[in-house]
C-alpha cells in the first residue's frame, strides 16, 4: 500500500514538472521577437484584409493635431493593393468600404493602387497597365511599414497593457535606423513628385519652358533643404502593435516618429507625426 502512495506521488510531481516545462517552453517560443515576426509573415500571406488609418502631425509637444488625413486601403488577391487617402471631412461623409469596395472614391480624396512584386510594393499607373514607380502614399502602406520595420536595428518587448487575448508588442528602432529609413521614404516622396512634374510637362502640346524651369528650381531647393534639415535632426521612433493572441494577426497599429532640430535661434523645434491603424476583414 505503500509503495503504491509512493508511485502516485511520483506521478504527480511528473506531471507537474512536464506542466510547468511546458508551459516555460511555450513561453520561450513567445518571445516579443518571435511574436512581432509571426504577425508581419502572417499579414504579408493573407489573401485579403482591409485596413483604416489616421494620421496627422503634432508641433513642439502641442495639442494633436492641426492636420488631420485619414486613409482606408483593401488588399486583394494578396499582392494588389487600393488605397484611399483624403482629409478627416472627406472621409466623415462615408463611415464604412462601401465606395473603396464598389471602386467609387470620394471626390476630394487621393487614390492609389499597387502591386506587390519580389516583396515590395509599387505604385501602379491606372487600370494595372504598367509599374508607375514609388507612389505618394507608400509611405503610409501599413503592411509595407511592418514588412521594413522587420528589418531594421530595433529593440522589442511586450507591454504589460494589453487587452484580454491580445498581446502588445513595443517596437522602437535604433535612432540612428530610424532616421535613415526616415531618409529614404521622404527622398523617394521627392523622386515621386519630379516624376509627377515631368509627366504633367509632356501631357501639354506646347510646354512652357519656362514654368517648367521654375518647377524643377523650386523641387531641387526643396530637396536640398529637406536633405539638410534631416541630417540636423534627431529622429526617435516607437510602435505598438496589437495582435491577436489566437490568430497571431496584427489588430491595431499606433506609431509616433519624433524629429527634432536646434533652430538658427537655438530654439529647439519638435514635430512627431502620429499614426494609428486598425486591421480587419483577414480572409
Amino acid at each position: 500500500m505503500h509503495w503504491r502512495k509512493q508511485w502516485v506521488m511520483l506521478v504527480c510531481i511528473f506531471l507537474v514538472t512536464c506542466l510547468l516545462s511546458g508551459c516555460t517552453l511555450m513561453e520561450r517560443q513567445n518571445t516579443p521577437e518571435q511574436i512581432f515576426k509571426r504577425a508581419v509573415a502572417g499579414i504579408a500571406g493573407k489573401e485579403m484584409l482591409t485596413f483604416t488609418g489616421r494620421t496627422g502631425v503634432r508641433v513642439d509637444n502641442g495639442l494633436p493635431m492641426n492636420k488631420q488625413f485619414e486613409y482606408r486601403g483593401q488588399v486583394r488577391n494578396h499582392d494588389e493593393l487600393v488605397m484611399d487617402w483624403g482629409s478627416t471631412e472627406v472621409f466623415r461623409k462615408h463611415g464604412d468600404y462601401a465606395a473603396l469596395k464598389q471602386g467609387k472614391f470620394e471626390q476630394g480624396a487621393t487614390h492609389a493602387r499597387f502591386l506587390r512584386q519580389h516583396g515590395k510594393w509599387n505604385a501602379m499607373a491606372y487600370g494595372y497597365n504598367s509599374v508607375a514607380g514609388e507612389g505618394v502614399l507608400n509611405r503610409f502602406n501599413p503592411i509595407q511599414e511592418l514588412e521594413e520595420l522587420n528589418t531594421l536595428n530595433k529593440t522589442i518587448r511586450m507591454e504589460a497593457s494589453a487587452a484580454r487575448g491580445t498581446w502588445v508588442v513595443r517596437i522602437e528602432p535604433e535612432s540612428a535606423s530610424a532616421k535613415r529609413w526616415l531618409k529614404e521614404r521622404l527622398m523617394k516622396e521627392m523622386k515621386t513628385i519630379n516624376q509627377q512634374i515631368v509627366i504633367l510637362g509632356t501631357k501639354h502640346k506646347r510646354p512652357n519652358q519656362e514654368v517648367q524651369r521654375k518647377l524643377n528650381q523650386v523641387w531641387t531647393q526643396s530637396r536640398e533643404d529637406l536633405n539638410r534639415q534631416l541630417e540636423h535632426s534627431a529622429v526617435q521612433a516607437v510602435y505598438h502593435l496589437t495582435i491577436d493572441r489566437q490568430t497571431g494577426l496584427p489588430l491595431k497599429l499606433s506609431s509616433e516618429c519624433r524629429i527634432s532640430r536646434q533652430e538658427v535661434n537655438e530654439e529647439m523645434h519638435e514635430e512627431a507625426l502620429i499614426t494609428r491603424v486598425v486591421f480587419k476583414d483577414y480572409k
